[in-house]
């Protein structure tokens, strides 16, 4: 299993996104943000990139693991969305590094 990583920004849509993306079984798990000036951009949500966002400090915590491992303490409610409260996973960047993926997530989560 591969897991690619990337960030993303849309303009068009007024938002940003950290996204992990399961090759194989096409299982995402996003991480998004609205751009200065939207609605939300105070805050983040979590989303399976189908399911609704879940806003209100989806992940309680996350870190880097080794060079290429990320995992994140959810809260109860973003767990049963993908099934656990800690996902874990070693990520391939496709567009940015891994230390620019963990840059993004320091600001995105803050």
């Amino acid at each position: 299993m591969t897991i690619i990583g990337s960030y993303e920004r849309h303009p068009d849509l007024g938002c940003e996104a950290i996204v992990f993306l399961d090759d194989e079984t096409g299982a995402c798990f996003q991480i998004q943000r609205d751009l200065m000036g939207g609605p939300r951009a105070d805050e983040y949500c979590v989303t399976t990139g189908a399911s609704a966002p879940i806003y209100g400090g989806a992940v309680k915590q996350w870190r880097r693991v080794d060079d290429n491992r990320f995992e994140f303490e959810l809260t109860p409610r973003a767990g049963r969305l993908f099934g656990d409260d800690v996902l874990s996973f070693e990520v391939s960047p496709n567009d940015a590094t891994l230390e620019e993926l963990a840059a993004h997530l320091d600001r995105i989560l803050r």
